[in-house]
């Protein structure tokens, strides 16, 4: 991945690894973030190995290189999970995945169920989305940016009420 490419930033809570707003500084990591990784400048897989290793990376980001990025901080059995789109490939290889027994998984959310969970889980641990308000006038400049990758959070159009 080039120096000039946006990279996610990690945030650590309680064994799990999260993205964390990418405003978030290293003296303040974040509501309850008890560590903060941010991979514009560290090494996000000997950041994370320090730690003892992830046990899961939720990759909420929108590219490919960030994700690509976290697999070798996995600890044993660790699990990569995508739930961002990008349209660049992954950079991982097998012999990184049998390292250590590690897991990619994908997951397109929305079926009900998985909703259900999301929202349970959201709840009991104080999880909020981050989203980004576009007016409905910037309806078509909002799905160019969630399409071309650029989209930074979730995009929500607003009618102004």
């Amino acid at each position: 991945m080039s120096g000039s490419e946006p990279r996610g930033r990690w945030r650590v809570r309680h064994g799990y690894r999260r993205t964390g707003r990418p405003w978030t500084t290293a003296r303040d990591p974040g509501p309850g973030a008890a560590h903060h990784i941010d991979s514009t400048e560290d090494a996000v897989a000997r950041k994370l190995q320090a730690l003892g290793g992830a046990k899961v990376v939720l990759a909420t980001v929108t590219d490919a290189g960030a994700m690509s990025a976290t697999v070798d901080g996995l600890g044993r059995r660790g699990e990569l999970v995508i739930v961002g789109v990008s349209p660049d490939r992954l950079q991982i290889s097998g012999l990184q995945l049998l390292n250590g027994d590690r897991k990619v998984y994908a997951h397109f959310s929305g079926a009900a169920l998985d909703i259900q969970d999301t929202l349970r889980f959201a709840a009991q641990t104080g999880v909020r989305a981050w989203t980004e308000d576009v007016p409905l006038e910037g309806t078509a400049a909002a799905v160019e940016r969630m399409t071309s990758g650029k989209a930074r959070f979730r995009m929500v159009v607003t009618t102004g009420r």
